[in-house]
């Protein structure tokens, strides 16, 4: 074999190890960007069902356990200012958790400048059911993808990006939602960010790590004190 040859064939090697590295890291990108778009259609179907069926609706993320849920309170979300509590329009009153129910659109509104807390008690959201009352599986907790986490989630009534424990996005049966940012990673620290817009709740994907501008009024945000 000649010095030529020898070299073509060092060439070859090298060319089938480089797709071959390509393709893995092709597929990795493939599984990020899928759990983002998978993101964006619980965003759809939210908004879709809180003006459709006039209830409050949340996408429900767990950053522990790098799961997203779809869950629903009937009827309208209702906040009452100050050292008020927060509570649906019939009868059920709201959990003391992180993620508890509170409009953070309507507040923002009227430049609420104190905290909403939330009532104690059960939440009034519960997993989606079928006609016949019964939970459907598909919008239960579940992993977005095979080594795909949760790495942080932006939502106005935080003070903070979340990056720990539980983290929702509201959807209002007025056709409003909130401003938020969920940002994934995967095994190779690889980021994509899917930007929820307000009033129609689409959303944005972005290959890297996207920030929401922060508002010009930061009394005005809420916080989550669940």
């Amino acid at each position: 074999m000649t010095l030529i040859e020898i070299l073509v064939v060092i060439a070859l090697i090298a060319l089938l190890a480089g797709g071959t590295v390509m393709g893995f890291g092709a597929v990795s990108r493939a599984g990020l960007r899928g759990a983002a778009m998978r993101v964006v259609a619980a965003s759809r179907f939210a908004y879709s069902r809180a003006v459709s069926h006039g209830t409050t609706v949340r996408l429900l993320f767990d950053l522990d356990k790098n799961t997203m849920a779809i869950e629903e309170a009937e009827g309208r979300v209702s906040l009452l200012g100050g050292e008020g509590a927060e509570a649906p329009d019939r009868d059920d009153s709201f959990a003391g958790e992180r993620a508890g129910a509170v409009d953070p659109w309507e507040a923002a509104k009227a430049k609420m400048t104190t905290l909403i807390r939330p009532t104690l008690g059960r939440s009034p959201f519960g997993p989606i059911t079928g006609r016949e009352g019964k939970a459907l599986k598909r919008y239960e907790a579940a992993p977005l993808g095979k080594k795909i986490r949760v790495l942080r989630v932006y939502v106005p009534h935080a003070p903070a990006p979340i990056d720990a424990g539980h983290a929702a996005i509201y959807y209002f049966p007025q056709g409003q939602t909130e401003r938020a940012v969920v940002q994934l990673t995967d095994a190779k620290d690889r980021v994509y960010s899917v930007a929820i817009e307000p009033l129609t709740g689409r959303a944005r994907v972005y290959d890297y790590a996207y920030e929401p501008i922060p508002l010009e009024d930061r009394r005005s945000e809420l916080r989550d004190p669940g």
